[in-house]
């Protein structure tokens, strides 16, 4: 019989987006992530030619909850996949709303809602470090990957050959993490993310204190800071920095922000988050990073009409803050906010994460000083950008040294790059150690791991 394990990626391969890969040793084929890739004013771009694996699949691995790693999973199931989804328990609860919020956007074009229901009766939800069987001969295990709540790194046991899938991974301490966990011992196999290339990360803790520092003058100034930020992960840190410093000014919070919050509240515990802000809260008597007086949620359990209180907060002259999505600018509620606000030269803008290509938020970055925004459905208007505009380089992907640090203790035999541009796995292969094989998959071509053969002493020739 062969020994062969063969890797084959349906997207993310010299490319950041629509992350989908199986590996596949002839008797089992584990599907890892299975993301749309997300186009600004466009319909998103599935996994190319993962559906004819449907069927065929023994198990799925979902790394964390964004749409770029998990929004195709139901259709996965539509397509005939009828195994377990394994990921944890945060991602899934994450992963729901993602889904359905994207469903809104683009309906059944990939899957209908009973497909989102078979997901959900079909997985099975893990802890960390907590090895769990999912075929014959192989077992997985996650180790918190520091990206955002829920994320994991997972090491696969085949048959006593190692592969650790990193999925997104931070290094830096963040609000709600230490950096990335990692196995104990070395790994046959790295699959891991280039997004940063070789890029060092700077530092948190000042980025925060630039950010509060200047949000702080602002607010001193008596004028108003738009945050647009990702629901996900970035706006719950956000909120936390701030409320460390500010108390004496309302932070208003719109969008999908507010459900995120709810979720995160419900893993506040030593298991998914770090023991820091347990501790912090601990401190201050609170139960929740989000549960202070001047954190005003815009929603319709505080407001009847969220649109006229919007309105309302356009017309009023005392100085806040407004952390509100879309993280990019695309349309989402921080149109209205910039509708009554960028046309202040003394308001600040400040973008606190990657705006991608083609999307409202960088050509604002690159220039542009009037855009057309969504009012309603049906209704745009152009908005003047007279406000100031700051960028902070907050990131939620691993740095070089991270990458670095990695690649020393797992000591793999063979590196594969993914969610990554050409250029960024370029650069990445650079931290490698010499004699290691390192791979650059394209899309749809299959890779043989040699050093699956030479695990079993099965030779090329053999082959």
């Amino acid at each position: 019989m062969k020994k062969e394990l063969t890797f084959i990626g349906f997207g993310s391969c010299g490319e950041v987006g629509r992350s989908s890969f199986i590996l596949d040793d002839g008797e089992h084929k584990v599907l890892l992530e299975a993301g749309l890739k997300l186009i600004p004013f466009q319909p998103s771009i599935p996994p190319v030619g993962l559906d004819k694996y449907a069927q065929d699949l023994d198990a799925a691995i979902i790394s964390h909850a964004h749409i770029d790693h998990s929004g195709y999973l139901p259709a996965v199931y539509r397509h005939g996949f009828e195994g377990k989804s394994f990921m944890t328990e945060p991602t899934l609860d994450i992963a729901r709303m993602l889904w359905e919020d994207h469903y809104k956007i683009e309906k059944d074009r990939y899957w209908a809602m009973d497909d989102l229901e078979t997901v959900y009766e079909r997985t099975e939800t893990m802890e960390y470090r907590q090895k769990q069987k999912i075929a014959d001969g192989i077992t997985i295990e996650f180790y918190n990957a520091g990206h955002i709540l829920g994320s994991a790194m997972t090491l696969i046991d085949w048959k006593g050959y190692r592969i650790l899938y990193t999925g997104d991974y931070n290094d830096n301490w963040t609000p709600f993490f230490d950096g990335y966990d990692m196995p104990d011992d070395p790994v046959d196999l790295v699959i891991t993310e280039s997004t940063n290339g070789v890029r060092t990360v700077p530092d948190r803790e000042k980025i925060n204190t630039a950010f509060t520092n200047e949000v702080r003058s602002v607010l001193a100034s008596g004028k108003k800071v738009m945050v647009p930020s990702f629901a996900v992960g970035r706006s719950q840190e956000l909120l936390t920095v701030l409320t460390d410093s500010i108390s004496e000014y309302p932070i208003y919070v719109d969008g999908m922000i507010n459900r995120m919050n709810a979720i995160t509240e419900r893993y506040l515990t030593s298991k998914w988050v770090s023991p820091r802000i347990l501790k912090k809260l601990k401190e201050k008597g609170l139960e929740s990073p989000f549960d202070h007086e001047n954190v005003i949620g815009i929603t319709r359990e505080n407001f009847e009409r969220t649109w006229d209180f919007r309105k309302h907060l356009g017309e009023v002259d005392e100085p806040f803050i407004i952390i509100s999505t879309s993280g990019m600018l695309m349309p989402s509620p921080i149109h209205t906010h910039m509708r009554y606000n960028a046309s202040d030269p003394q308001n600040l803008l400040a973008f606190v994460g990657y705006q991608a290509e083609g999307t409202i938020g960088r050509d604002i970055l690159e220039g542009t000083r009037q855009v057309t925004v969504q009012m309603d459905r049906f209704n745009t208007v152009e908005v003047p950008i007279k406000s100031r505009i700051m960028q902070f380089h907050f990131s939620g992907h691993v740095s070089d040294e991270g990458i670095r640090q990695l690649f020393e203790k797992m000591q793999p035999s063979e590196i594969i790059l993914v969610h990554g541009s050409e250029e960024s796995r370029t650069s990445v292969s650079t931290l490698v150690k010499k004699g290691t094989t390192v791979h650059f998959p394209e899309i749809g071509v299959p890779l043989t791991i040699k050093s699956f053969e030479r695990h079993f002493g099965v030779s090329t020739e053999e082959l």
